[in-house]
């Protein structure tokens, strides 16, 4: 094998100083480059880590007073329409209530309609009661009876 002829020993030592020379300036040169790149990696991480947690807790923040609002706007809705409920309860009780003394005034005035209407037909009846009694007096008993005197007998009768 030519790798293990003595004489060829120095030849293969000077290539391998030379290749390892070689790439030990290949590898000095590229390896802080590549460190470098690392390092700001890690540091870019580090950072938007940092955005990242600080975005969180303003997001956060901001959900806990969206939350706040929120509640306060449904507070203030519930307040608003208990007090237009409450206007418009007063408002049907105050037109509801006109309305039962409007029907209520109505009422009085049909009751004295119709008192004065049967005021009106129980004289009516009485005038006729006494005609007709006057007439039936006149035809059983062959009397004549007058129409003043009728009327007093049944007025008599009658109370």
């Amino acid at each position: 094998m030519p790798q293990f002829d003595p004489s060829v020993f120095a030849p293969q030592v000077i290539w391998l100083v030379l290749v390892f020379a070689a790439l030990y300036l290949v590898a000095s040169r590229a390896l802080p480059k590549v460190e470098q790149a690392v390092a700001d990696r890690r540091i870019k991480i580090a950072t938007d880590l940092a955005a990242a947690e600080q975005a969180r807790a303003e997001a956060e923040v901001a959900a806990t007073d969206r939350t706040t609002e929120l509640g306060e706007a449904r507070a203030e809705a519930l307040k608003l329409t208990g007090s237009a409920r409450a206007r418009a309860d007063a408002l049907v009780a105050e037109r509801l209530s006109k309305a039962e003394a409007a029907l209520a005034a109505r009422a009085r005035e049909a009751e004295s309609a119709l008192a004065a209407a049967r005021a009106e037909a129980i004289a009516a009846l009485d005038e006729v009661a006494a005609e007709a009694a006057a007439a039936m007096v006149g035809k059983v008993a062959g009397l004549e009876v007058g129409l003043d005197e009728a009327r007093k007998v049944i007025q008599k009768v009658a109370a």
